[in-house]
């Protein structure tokens, strides 16, 4: 893992010139339906995420393990925000360690880990860390965007009706 005293991403000056970038050219949300997610759980586990029974938004997080802004979401996702349910995909367990994603995933209490290239692949995932934002009842992605920190996971549940206001005080 990343030494966090050695990141930018550890600088406040350098943080707060930072903006979140939607990934659709003109801000909106991708017009594709969002899928399910299928994988594996760190310990080799098949594991699936059925939009069609969740009852909340889902915040899909991508993320790895050895990445300057991703530590911060491993840590900050041990208590999610409220209102919807969290998910953390991070690449299959050809691509990343599964030792070490189940050593940053068990912190994590109820945020499943879902390890899967395909949902990268569905959700059209190029970098790390990303947000996507979906309500599972009509399968429709609300936004997606590269996250630097939580306030832009705050600022992606503001910016969807679905999810309402930013949930609680500031996260690490």
């Amino acid at each position: 893992m990343t030494d966090p005293s050695q990141s930018p991403l550890s600088d406040p000056g350098f943080v707060a010139g930072l903006r979140p970038i939607p990934s659709h050219p003109d801000g909106a949300a991708p017009d594709w339906p969002a899928t399910d997610l299928v994988g594996v759980r760190p310990d080799g586990i098949p594991v699936a995420v059925d939009l069609a029974v969740a009852t909340r938004p889902i915040l899909m997080v991508f993320l790895t393990t050895e990445c300057d802004g991703c530590d911060q979401f491993w840590r900050g996702l041990a208590d999610p925000p409220p209102d919807i349910d969290a998910v953390v995909v991070t690449r299959g367990p050809g691509a990343v360690a599964s030792s070490d994603v189940a050593s940053l995933a068990s912190g994590l209490g109820r945020v499943p880990v879902v390890m899967s290239d395909a949902a990268w692949s569905d959700y059209r995932v190029t970098g790390y860390p990303f947000l996507v934002l979906v309500e599972p009842a009509t399968k429709r992605i609300l936004g997606e965007s590269v996250g630097f920190g939580w306030p832009d996971v705050d600022a992606l549940l503001a910016s969807s009706s679905a999810a309402g206001p930013p949930p609680g005080p500031p996260r690490p």
